[in-house]
């Protein structure tokens, strides 16, 4: 809102909305009833991002914020920069007036200017305080990170709306306090690359009240798997083939969930299926002679999809290699196979997007060009070797569109619709990020799906795990510790409870 009245400008107190819990997914549902904070104009009609409505809510641990970008844009990697001012004490005595906002104490800034090369774009997020300045020079002064303040967003792909979550009660060095007083205010603007404003929103000021915090027993087993499901599936990207080089903590999270399918993503070609056999039997050992499956990708360059599993898997030749159609020396990383069970054949594939770029860079097309080619690939095993049922996981790298995982799906199930994706939770129900890394410049956020055919297949349970999630009880019945799933990859496991939806499984 540029050039607007004073009387526009003056903010305007809400009435807190804690009623209902937010979940940072991406879908915007649960925020139908959160009344509109602030009401945007559009006026910046050849601005990057033209701001419209902001909604706000509030519950015992978070502040979550609803922003209308009036664009279809990836805000880790817009054409300029995004920044959310927060009076985070609510207090103009503390912080400092910048752009028409008294007392800021944070700031919030999506897509930050590449500070090292002027000339060329940034990426992810930054946080800065206005009254703590680290010194440069000093290599031991504490950085600032979004992280710090749990700061996370849903979806990572581009679109016009995004949520973002911000953890309330975090203390940042000679920073105020985030949102423990009574109120809060904020605003919102866009600078381009060139460091002019070329759009912003007036002052929103949010009253916070006290929440109570839900009851959190987990007086179940929170990694049981759900009573009538046939088999349990896990997709997991694994770092760069550290299942094998820090096999402890993969080895306690795969025994306390106990699949009988795995997926994984991102081994390397200098990996084999008897490594991968190796470590699995160590840890999931069967009874009997027998050993794990294990049908690892032949294609994908230096790093591999695999399959394992305690069924046997029947190798379907189409999907052992997916050559991409404008470069035939080169595959796609993906790899497919058929898990027979109850008489059905089940078709299962193992994915790994490429990652990086946004919505229309080359990456993204060739994003694109993997998911057409992976599609076409199913839909030829499928002449040869019909099956009952589909299921397709793994890391789409969903930081540009969401094309790659439409184009996947299409007209793959039994009836000819798309495929469904599963709606994978963690156990905190909050979120469905699957990626965090503290030491990248982007912050949490889902980038691994499962696809299913939910005309023969339906999914009773799944979740994401993060083990720092468990109850201490649970941790240690499962012989798990608080953090194997953040020391054994950036990603989180997916797991998936499936049966036949026509008795089977």
């Amino acid at each position: 809102m540029l050039g607007t009245p004073l009387f526009a400008l003056l903010a305007f107190l809400l009435q807190p909305n804690s009623a209902g819990r937010i979940v940072i997914d991406g879908r915007f549902d649960d925020w139908a009833t959160v009344p509109i904070a602030l009401a945007d104009p559009a006026d910046a009609p050849k601005a990057a991002v033209d701001f419209g409505e902001v909604r706000i809510s509030h519950d015992d641990r978070f502040v979550h914020l609803l922003v209308d970008f009036g664009r279809t844009v990836n805000v880790q990697k817009l054409d300029g920069t995004v920044l959310l001012l927060l009076d985070c004490d609510g207090n103009r005595e503390t912080g400092k007036s910048m752009h028409g906002l008294g007392g800021v104490d944070v700031i919030i800034e999506l897509t930050p200017a590449n500070a090292e090369f002027s000339d060329r774009a940034g990426k992810g997020v930054g946080l800065r305080s206005t009254t703590y300045q680290p010194d440069p020079q000093d290599t031991a002064a504490r950085r600032l990170s979004p992280y710090d303040i749990g700061f996370t967003f849903a979806p990572t792909y581009a679109s016009d709306r995004f949520e973002f979550r911000i953890r309330r009660g975090v203390v940042l060095p000679q920073t105020a306090a985030t949102f423990t007083g009574d109120r809060f205010t904020g605003k919102l603007l866009f600078r381009d690359r060139a460091g002019r404003v070329n759009d912003e929103t007036g002052t929103f000021s949010y009253e916070l009240t006290p929440v109570e915090p839900p009851a959190k027993p987990q007086a179940g087993d929170p990694l049981s798997r759900a009573g009538e499901a046939g088999l349990r599936i896990v997709s997991w990207n694994v770092n760069q083939g550290a299942l094998l080089t820090n096999s402890e903590p993969f080895g306690r999270v795969l025994a306390a969930v106990d699949p009988d399918v795995i997926l994984l993503q991102e081994l390397t070609d200098r990996n084999t299926a008897g490594q991968i056999k190796g470590v699995l039997n160590r840890w999931l050992p069967r009874d009997g002679p027998k050993q794990w499956h294990v049908v690892f990708g032949a294609g994908g360059g230096n790093l591999r999809c695999v399959i394992a599993s305690r069924l046997n898997l029947h190798i379907i030749e189409p999907l052992q290699l997916i050559w991409y159609p404008d470069w035939p020396d080169h595959a796609v990383r993906a790899v497919g196979a058929i898990v027979k069970r109850a008489g059905k054949r089940l078709l299962i594939v193992s994915i790994h997007l490429r990652a990086g770029g946004r919505a229309g860079s080359y990456k993204d097309r060739t994003r694109q060009v993997e998911a057409d080619a992976i599609r076409r690939a199913i839909q030829q095993a499928a002449s040869g070797q019909p099956y009952d049922g589909v299921i397709v996981a793994g890391d789409f790298n969903l930081v540009g569109s969401r094309q790659p995982l439409d184009l996947v799906a299409e007209g793959l199930d039994a009836d000819g619709s798309a495929l469904a994706v599963a709606q994978a939770y963690q156990l905190d129900g909050l979120s469905n990020a699957t990626w965090s890394d503290p030491d990248e410049p982007f912050v949490p956020g889902r980038l691994d799906y499962l696809l299913y055919s939910d005309a023969t297949l339906t999914l009773p349970r799944a979740f994401v795990l993060d083990s720092r999630d468990l109850h201490p009880r649970w941790l240690d019945r499962h012989g798990l510790k608080l953090d194997d799933t953040a020391s054994a990859s950036d990603h989180l496991p997916l797991i998936a409870d499936v049966k036949w939806i026509d008795p089977g499984l």
